[in-house]
């Protein structure tokens, strides 16, 4: 996203900072606790898969057998880093067709 945000933008803090912003709005959305809003938008906001590679470090300390949810559920930690790598690539894909439109002599 920050990629994305640098091709838009004359100045080189802008996208760091707009970047940390959106992040920011949508780990606090991500906390919501709305119904509709559970349903409908949080499944596909990109803050809520940034955590599934959490699940990898999820370990007893004395037996060594991962905790319940966490390897176990791989399934899941696949799919949010198919969503992210869909994200990053639509990002990429935007990034790359405005800068060959943009005009970068002037």
């Amino acid at each position: 996203m920050a990629f994305m945000f640098s091709v838009f933008a004359d100045n080189s803090i802008g996208p760091i900072v707009g970047t940390v912003c959106v992040i920011i709005i949508f780990t606090i959305l991500m906390q919501m606790e709305i119904p509709f809003y559970e349903e409908s938008i949080k499944p596909y906001l990109f803050t809520t898969h940034m955590l599934g590679w959490k699940g990898f470090f999820y370990v007893k300390g004395n037996e060594g057998v991962t905790i319940n949810g966490s390897l176990s559920n791989f399934p899941a930690i696949m799919k949010s880093a198919l969503i992210l790598l869909c994200y990053a690539t639509v990002f990429l894909l935007i990034s790359i067709w405005y800068f060959r439109k943009k005009n970068i002599l002037s």
